[in-house]
């Protein structure tokens, strides 16, 4: 039982730091995509008014708008495609593997358990169908010694009286 007991303490913590740093990486990501995102309003607007002022004299005022958002949006791609390529610590593998490792205890603790419950139940059945075939083999042991020293006892008594 304490195995038990310490293997689902172990599944817990382990379940609990996975979640812990699934946690903390969507956190990251979602920051670094907020970033991003916030990046790419100002870099937009700040880059898209240069360039846009640049290119109104060679392309005219609709071929600069429509280069200057297309690279804003490359822009906002990238950082977003940066977001997306991180990943989890190293740790966590060594978590799962110790969290498998304590569900795997777990469940061989439960079959332990099981096929005990089995075994006393078939003892129990046994105890009711047959009480002296169940009994019998546990009192035969003290039964033969018992006979044993009451013939013995009634021999040496049986020699005390014809000695005297």
């Amino acid at each position: 039982m304490e195995h038990l007991l310490r293997s689902l303490k172990l599944a817990w913590r382990s379940e609990y730091l996975l979640r812990q740093n699934e946690f903390r990486l969507g956190t990251q990501k979602l920051q670094v995509n907020a970033l991003a995102g916030l990046v790419a309003v100002f870099g937009l607007v700040m880059l898209s008014l240069a360039v846009f002022f640049a290119l109104v004299p060679y392309w005219g005022q609709s071929l600069a708008a429509l280069t200057v958002g297309a690279i804003d949006l490359v822009l906002a791609g990238v950082l977003a495609a940066c977001a997306g390529l991180l990943k989890p610590a190293a740790d966590v593998e060594i978590i799962k593997e110790v969290r498998d490792m304590a569900l795997s205890d777990i469940e061989e603790e439960i079959a332990l358990a099981e096929a005990e419950l089995v075994a006393i139940r078939q003892d129990v059945h046994r105890l009711i169908r047959n009480p002296l075939d169940a009994l019998l083999p546990g009192a035969i042991g003290p039964l033969l010694d018992a006979i044993t020293r009451g013939l013995e006892a009634a021999k040496k008594m049986k020699q005390d009286n014809q000695d005297h």
